[in-house]
């Protein structure tokens, strides 16, 4: 009776594990999504999983019937990198603190140079504002080379790097790219060491499993500590030594280190499956049930950092994503279990979309298979996406009213005790975006961006409960004006564009080649999905399975290749670009865009 009961209770445990966590009011709703459980909810990871769980179970509740024969949709994506060989950098036998890089290259180098090549940054030389170049006067080809995190502007107020324009260069991709193009086949980062709280003390290496999506890069890379490096530098200097003489003269500091060292990398690739969670509430009109509202949020975040981390002291800790996008996914589980019970015209689903942040995966997946669901359910004929809705203080923004003619009407029609401000305009960087390409009217709901975003103090303390809850209310308000609404159409002269901007999640110049993320390990190049509308691209003719392969002097081998040279490049330059079409290399001179996304 003993051994029933302990399996009873054991089969209990698995099922509270997800269900007792988390209430149904919006705190407890935001609190369990962004709680260290779920460690950051990065997609392919443990956490993402618990909470994929977790929402399927409150669609399910609410009385939603799932989109087919699962509430789970899923879709392939890149998991993690592991480390399978040997992983080390040593100093001529000394062997240092070593933690590889995602991205890396497999491979070895022995009884290498090492240049010190300080923040690896190099403006062009036809930038009008800034002359800086880390590489101008010494040689990286064939050497391994050290290189700080950051960039000139840390510990100098007045620094030109601290332009929005110039923020780029102290990405790890552009470092790696740069390093790539002058030679350098290896490189070592160095956490810059002004951005450490208590140096010369350091938290230890952390290997990011996550980080770079899959994609690599053709150098061996890893990280070393100031601790081992510094040994090896003249004895007068010392990263930190270094780095102020860099920041005080905006000026470069580069120098061979009087030693060799020997870098070995091993990673395997591998892949895995995550899903959205979809719930429906079909329409009772027979005339309107088959036209689709979709109203959705990502609910996924970055884990433990990666690339896409704002948190210069984040690496290794869980970036909780509260508001970013806890918030959006707690309150589109309330609207759900609300509108379950409210009788409408039209249908609705309701969608937490998976890999947002890995490039909108989850959202371009959901709009690529609605063609498969449109008979038994209709035409999506408006979307509703809830992203950062947490962090209200003087001003909710809702953008996308230019999409329809329809949307500042209906929303001229609510009243609220939040402050709203409506922009025709809408940034491209958020689920909304592939709905919006499909040419269906589209609003993003948010309170913006703060200090916070992207980083590991982005936590459930700092939302505001109240004012989420006014947005429930305001947000079930319209959705019922938009179900008693005639007819929802795209308004066909709208632009995406941000005045003055938008986003600074993106590319800065723009080509139009819509990236294949995912696209097989042994293509070499860019597999362009598709020509965005009165791009570059598609007046160069490319077209869907085309190969990007180079712009301007840049080889373009991965998505990361493409990013540096659309960050390197500015719009109004004339560059020719190439791409592969079966066994035909095609070029064309093309005159790059500005982003709507930059």
């Amino acid at each position: 009776m003993s051994i029933v009961l302990s399996f009873l209770v054991f089969l209990a445990s698995l099922f509270c594990s997800v269900t007792a966590y988390g209430g149904n009011t919006m705190e407890e709703l935001i609190n369990f999504l962004s709680s260290e459980k779920l460690e950051g909810r990065k997609p392919g990871q443990e956490g993402n999983s618990l909470a994929t769980n977790f929402i399927k179970e409150k669609l399910e509740t609410s009385g939603l019937v799932p989109l087919g024969r699962s509430y789970f949709q899923e879709f392939t994506i890149f998991t993690q990198m592991s480390k399978i060989g040997k992983n080390s950098f040593e100093f001529e036998g000394s062997s240092a603190e070593f933690q590889p890089i995602s991205y890396s290259l497999n491979g070895e180098l022995k009884n290498t140079a090492i240049l010190f090549a300080g923040f690896g940054i190099s403006i062009p030389k036809n930038d009008p504002e800034l002359i800086y170049d880390d590489y101008q006067g010494v040689d990286a080809k064939g050497k391994i080379v050290a290189i700080l995190t950051g960039d000139p502007g840390i510990g100098n107020l007045n620094s030109k790097f601290r332009k929005m324009q110039y923020q780029n260069y102290s990405s790890l991709f552009y470092k790696l790219k740069n390093a790539i193009s002058h030679g350098a086949r290896g490189i070592i980062i160095i956490q810059n060491p002004l951005n450490l709280p208590n140096y010369p003390l350091e938290e230890p290496l952390f290997f990011n499993n996550t980080e770079g999506g899959g994609s690599r890069f053709s150098i061996i890379a890893g990280r070393v500590t100031n601790n081992d490096i510094n040994k090896y530098f003249p004895k007068e200097k010392k990263t930190i030594d270094i780095q102020k003489i860099i920041s005080k003269g905006q000026t470069p500091h580069s120098f061979n280190l009087k030693i060799n060292g020997n870098l070995s990398v091993e990673l395997k690739k591998s892949t895995g499956r995550v899903s959205n969670i979809i719930g429906v509430k079909k329409g009772s009109d027979p005339s309107l049930q088959n036209e689709v509202v979709v109203i959705g949020a990502h609910m996924d975040h970055l884990g433990f950092g990666g690339e896409s981390s704002m948190d210069p002291q984040g690496m290794g800790k869980i970036h909780n994503g509260a508001d970013d996008n806890a918030s959006g996914t707690a309150l589109v589980l309330k609207l759900a279990d609300k509108m379950a019970n409210i009788k409408t015209k039209r249908t609705f689903v309701f969608s937490l979309f998976n890999a947002e942040e890995m490039g909108l995966l989850g959202s371009q997946h959901f709009v690529d298979m609605w063609a498969s669901h449109t008979k038994d359910y209709g035409k999506i004929v408006a979307m509703l996406n809830y992203d950062m809705v947490g962090r209200y203080k003087d001003q909710l923004t809702v953008m996308g009213a230019g999409s329809s003619r329809t949307w500042s009407n209906l929303l001229a029609l609510i009243e609220s005790h939040l402050n709203i401000q409506i922009k025709d305009s809408l940034v491209g960087s958020s689920d909304h975006a592939p709905f919006i390409q499909k040419k269906i009217p589209s609003l993003l709901f948010t309170t913006g961006a703060h200090e916070d975003y992207h980083r590991s103090t982005d936590t459930s303390e700092k939302i505001n409960i109240e004012a989420m809850k006014r947005l429930e209310r305001l947000s079930l308000t319209f959705i019922q004006k938009i179900d008693a609404q005639s007819k929802l159409s795209y308004n066909p002269d709208f632009s995406t564009e941000e005045p003055g901007g938008g986003s600074n999640r993106g590319y800065g110049a723009h080509l139009g080649c819509v990236p294949e993320f995912g696209q097989a390990d042994d293509i070499i190049g860019v597999v362009c999905m598709r020509a965005s509308e009165n791009s570059p691209a598609m007046g160069a003719g490319i077209i869907s399975g085309d190969i990007l392969v180079q712009i301007g002097t840049i080889e373009v081998k991965n998505i990361y290749d493409l990013t540096f040279a659309l960050k390197y490049y500015r719009a109004g330059d004339e560059v020719e670009i190439a791409w592969k079409r079966g066994n035909s290399l095609l070029k064309q001179k093309i005159i790059l865009k500005k982003s709507s996304r930059s």
